[in-house]
């Protein structure tokens, strides 16, 4: 058995990367299948093919809009009125690499959906070899593999979402840190900068991963007086802002309010301030809370015109409408603030699935067209790697790697939540983080739950160094 072992380890040190890269484009095979055979495009919704819908739709028309010279306007206002309305819906960046095979004549909704598994394959890949480099071989490999067929992962890709290219980002954003952690000089920590605004320019919320990452890996280094990480927290924080210069400079001098990332932050804060997001069944999910609140006339009231409709209606700037629903989410925020711990707290539970996960699933299925079958796997898959994220934690922690790049990933996540509400898709950075940690505990288990298998070197090695400490 040991001989075995040992042909194996020999194996995989010659041919790991290949064997990767294999998995990679096995995964990224099931992804076109699903996209070309389990889940085809239709153009009426049906329950065993796909629709565009919600951002799905935002995303596919404001790409094949940008590829025509039309930068980032409303799709649906040009789509039904011929209207020109400037639009940051959404962070650009997964509308932009749409845009990008638009322009090359891959602009239909099936085209997207393609070269959107293209983002699948650079997910497996890239974190299958970081997850080497921290890990192992065998490690690397087994990332690799759960990456390729964990449904919360490749569903992302196939529906049109943003959290599809934010998926191999959140990697790159992982190998950064770890990189600086190799070596904390000045360009890595620049470069760790720009990478976190890079995953911001497709999901806002990543944002917070400087100060849950970057600050948390700066100001914990040992042997470094507090100038040096002052200086380098400073570094950073100029490269990313450089990255996200060019976006909001470009927002602030289109729009009426002021806006960062997207116009719709007010908006999506909106759809988790009402009763109905804050008690009963949807507690801690979002709901429809403008019409529920009734706050048309409201509306009407402050922006006179907004509500008519054909040729009478008057288009008001994004923001200023993003402005409208701010204010109103913030009140029932202020007017409901004895209860808000209890809500917050049930978002966070929703999108660890601690809390409600019932309702949430069949929410996933039922309302954000995500699939019973994959949904209800993916859960399971979910639930089944939490041991094991545990246990690759000890693992890579004995190993003398650091925690907090992956570890990041939860607070970064649980504060998304706790001011919107709790959505699997949010989820995806920790996903990935609990893929990485569990492919190493699982290559610990594989290597040294044997009867006949004592420690290797390394982690003897590491178990001393753990008894010195």
């Amino acid at each position: 058995m040991m001989s075995q072992l040992h042909r194996l380890r020999r194996l995989l040190g010659v041919r790991a990367v290949q064997i990767i890269v294999g998995i990679g484009l096995a995964g990224w095979l099931l992804r076109i299948a699903a996209v070309l055979w389990y889940r085809p495009t239709c153009t009426t919704a049906a329950a065993d093919c796909y629709t565009l819908a919600g951002d799905a739709h935002y995303h596919h028309h404001q790409a094949d809009l940008i590829s025509k010279g039309h930068w980032f306007i409303n799709p649906n206002e040009y789509i039904v009125n011929g209207l020109i309305v400037d639009s940051a819906g959404d962070p650009p960046l997964y509308a932009l690499y749409l845009a990008f095979w638009s322009r090359l004549g891959l602009d239909g909704v099936t085209d997207h959906r393609l070269v959107s598994t293209l983002a699948g394959f650079a997910l497996i890949v890239s974190l299958g070899l970081l997850v080497r480099r921290l890990a192992g071989d065998l490690a690397g490999i087994i990332a690799a593999a759960l990456a390729a067929v964990h449904p919360l992962m490749w569903i992302n890709d196939m529906m049109l979402l943003s959290e599809g290219l934010y998926q191999p980002l959140i990697v790159a954003v992982l190998w950064a840190g770890y990189a600086w952690v190799d070596k904390p000089t000045a360009k890595r920590v620049a470069i760790l900068g720009a990478a976190v605004s890079i995953a911001a320019l497709t999901r806002a919320e990543a944002l917070a991963l400087f100060a849950f990452m970057v600050i948390s890996l700066v100001w914990w280094l040992g042997g470094v007086d507090w100038r040096e990480k002052l200086r380098q927290t400073v570094l950073c924080g100029l490269a990313g802002l450089a990255v996200l210069s060019p976006w909001l400079i470009y927002n602030n001098l289109r729009f009426e309010d002021p806006v960062t990332l997207s116009a719709v932050t007010g908006t999506v804060m909106m759809a988790g301030s009402c009763d109905e997001a804050w008690s009963g069944e949807a507690m801690g999910f979002w709901a429809v809370c403008f019409d529920s609140r009734e706050l048309w006339d409201e509306l009407e009231a402050e922006l006179p015109g907004s509500t008519l409709r054909g040729e009478s209606r008057v288009v008001y700037d994004e923001s200023v409408l993003d402005s409208f629903n701010q204010k109103h989410a913030l009140e029932y925020m202020s007017d409901n603030w004895e209860r808000f711990g209890v809500v917050a707290a049930a978002r966070m539970g929703r999108s660890l699935e601690l809390f409600k996960p019932g309702h949430t699933l069949r929410s996933n299925y039922q309302v954000e067209g995500r699939w019973e079958e994959p949904s209800t796997f993916g859960l399971g898959f979910y639930y089944a790697l939490v041991p094991l994220t545990v246990i690759g934690g000890v693992v890579l922690r004995r190993r003398g790697v650091r925690l907090t790049p992956l570890l990041s990933m939860w607070p970064t996540i649980m504060l998304a939540s706790a001011i919107t509400f709790g959505l699997t898709r949010y989820r995806v950075p920790i996903d990935i983080a609990m893929i990485a940690m569990s492919a190493a505990a699982v290559s610990w288990l594989i290597e040294h739950l044997r009867p006949d298998s004592p420690s290797s070197p390394v982690d003897a090695a590491a178990d001393r160094a753990a008894e010195v400490a």
